[in-house]
């Protein structure tokens, strides 16, 4: 039975849409593919511009959760779902204990139970498993993650004009927070 080879990403860390949009251009230039990037944000608002700058689709956190939560089988114990109530008589609807005006539209909102989670889900899609903890807490305060796989692990490290190492160049000629 062969062994599937696992993924290995370099990725950098980035504060803005701009420096991000540029190093995934950059790394196009450079040579790698958009089949060969992946771009992850917090939720939506923080990925569409990138998504429409560039031929590179943005991965949302909000949505790498959802997928993992039902991947995991799990009765709601990492994915808390929640919709306004109905109050008896009254145009009212109650979320959280607190009634707000209800216009009738049922609204959803995910809360994450643990950091834990988060970090699975960023495994799950191929990242580092000793960088998922850095990369969700980069997530969390609106950074965005830009990563190129390196394909073979011995390519990922090594001199200048590995894989890696090109990686490394771009990221950080664009502006990278941090790079791991």
């Amino acid at each position: 039975m062969r062994r599937r080879k696992e993924l290995t990403y370099r990725v950098g860390i980035f504060n803005t849409e701009n420096e991000a949009i540029e190093a995934v251009n950059a790394l196009e230039r450079a040579g790698f593919t958009r089949q060969e990037l992946r771009v992850i944000t917090k939720d939506r608002d923080h990925s569409r511009r990138i998504e429409s700058e560039t031929d590179v689709h943005a991965d949302e956190m909000t949505d790498l959760m959802l997928t993992r939560a039902a991947a995991d089988d799990r009765t709601n114990n990492d994915l808390g779902v929640a919709a306004p109530v109905p109050v008896s008589g009254l145009n009212m609807g109650v979320f959280g204990g607190v009634a707000f005006p209800n216009n009738g539209i049922l609204a959803g909102a995910a809360a994450y139970d643990s950091d834990s989670t988060i970090e699975s889900a960023l495994i799950d899609i191929g990242l580092d498993e000793g960088d998922a903890g850095a990369c969700r807490d980069a997530i969390a305060r609106g950074a965005i993650l830009v990563a190129a796989n390196m394909g073979d692990n011995q390519l990922a490290d090594g001199p200048d004009l590995s894989v890696g190492g090109t990686a490394e160049a771009v990221f950080r000629d664009n502006g990278a927070a941090r790079i791991l």
